[in-house]
């Protein structure tokens, strides 16, 4: 009878957990907390991801300023999402780049030369989304708000009525508001 060293059935176990050590780094890394801090003058387009407070939050649509986990502009993520490789979500855009017009996703913060919106600005203007319906505000006649994924315009006055929900109504839906133009069907 011959008897087999140790080292002869190791190699193949060897082999197999150090291909299988170097397939775990290939995976897409989560994001850095410390590198994704909410900036409150930062512009952040849809699916961009923060950390804010201990919590990772991706924001729903564009806007600046707004704090996440105060307003309906976040949402609340249960995990550090994955911040490299085609999961990758998009990078906020700093002030200073839209004063400029220049992002790093696509080159430029305006609307298509086709759109209406650009017909009337300059194009260095950056369409910004109406701030979200709060029940707590007033709003005047003209005012805009975002509710529930539209722009809804005040007609009369109001505190405290929701858009849509009215007899008479109070708000009118702005179906061709400049902020639309971007988002999916």
């Amino acid at each position: 009878m011959t008897r087999q060293t140790a080292s002869s059935y190791s190699w193949p176990a060897i082999i197999t957990l150090m291909l299988a050590a170097l397939s775990l780094n290939v995976a897409a890394a989560p994001c850095d907390p410390d590198e994704s801090k909410w900036a409150p003058s930062h512009y952040y387009p849809a699916g961009a991801v923060v950390h804010h407070d201990g919590k990772w939050y991706q924001s729903r649509e564009l806007h600046q300023g707004l704090e996440p986990g105060i307003t309906f502009d976040w949402k609340q993520l249960d995990a550090a999402p994955e911040c490299s490789g085609e999961a990758a979500p998009p990078a906020p855009i700093d002030k200073s780049d839209v004063e400029t017009g220049q992002t790093a996703q696509t080159g430029t913060v305006t609307g298509s030369p086709d759109s209406p919106a650009s017909e009337s600005s300059s194009d260095n203007e950056l369409c910004e989304q109406p701030d979200q319906w709060l029940f707590s505000e007033r709003y005047t006649v003209g005012s805009e708000a975002s509710h529930g994924g539209k722009i809804w315009k005040a007609i009369r006055p109001t505190s405290g009525d929701m858009p849509g929900m009215n007899t008479p109504p109070r708000w009118q839906l702005v179906e061709d508001h400049c902020s639309l133009e971007n988002q999916l069907p």
